[in-house]
């Protein structure tokens, strides 16, 4: 039975390092590989949902900046659809820089939550919980998640 997931709450462009350690204060080191990803807890689960099988969708805000192009391309290549609480903001989404320790896998991440793309209940789809079985609510965007949470009761 195929599952049909929606993930609600951050979006990000994560860049990530792997490296021998982590850098210190005023030290620059070089990375032995990098990967850059669509990112963020729900948008995380949902490419893990889909790699699982099911379908998924992320409820976020992804906008038309330019480097959400590299997030909606890493989506479409996962197969997860987005659906955009603020499809017309320019602004950046929030990027991540994830340090992995190559040995240990340890990690250390410099990031920014959703406070600055922060969406209002009314840029909700309508239909947006139609054939959906599973909700995951990441807690960044609270008052779109909280109706969510509320539409899902009903």
């Amino acid at each position: 039975m195929t599952h049909h997931g929606l993930f609600v709450g951050l979006v990000t462009l994560d860049l990530i390092y792997l490296a021998d350690f982590p850098p210190c204060n005023n030290q620059k080191i070089v990375a032995s590989d990098y990967s850059v990803t669509a990112g963020g807890p729900a948008t995380n689960a949902a490419v893990t949902f889909r790699h699982l099988g099911n379908e998924a969708a992320v409820l976020g805000v992804v906008g038309t900046h330019p480097v959400t192009q590299l997030i909606k391309g890493d989506l479409a290549f996962y197969e997860v659809a987005i659906a955009d609480l603020n499809p017309s903001t320019t602004q950046a989404p929030p990027v991540s820089s994830i340090i992995v320790t190559q040995t240990t896998g340890e990690r250390a991440v410099v990031s920014i939550n959703a406070v600055q793309t922060q969406a209002s209940v009314e840029a909700i789809p309508e239909e947006i919980l139609s054939n959906v079985n599973v909700v995951l609510i990441d807690g960044h965007q609270m008052a779109v998640g909280k109706a969510i949470s509320q539409m899902a009761k009903l």
